[in-house]
């Protein structure tokens, strides 16, 4: 497994909107992102000026299982 650092909040929100994922709703502290298929849906806190690397990981994962 490839280790991961804490990121930017704002770096994940990137990721997420470069791949196509657009902010559904927001749920308390987390918004909810959905991905251009309608299949996928991944709540980033949004909160927190950094995100921890499982939430990184998570993000990321839920990224390429939409590619995929």
């Amino acid at each position: 497994m490839l280790m991961v650092s804490e990121q930017p909040t704002r770096q994940m929100v990137k990721e997420l909107k470069r791949a196509g994922w657009e902010a559904i709703r927001t749920d308390g502290r987390h918004t909810v992102y959905g991905c251009s298929c309608g299949k996928h849906t991944f709540a980033l806190p949004a909160s927190h000026r950094t995100i921890s690397p499982g939430v990184v990981r998570e993000c990321r994962k839920a990224i390429e299982e939409c590619k995929g």
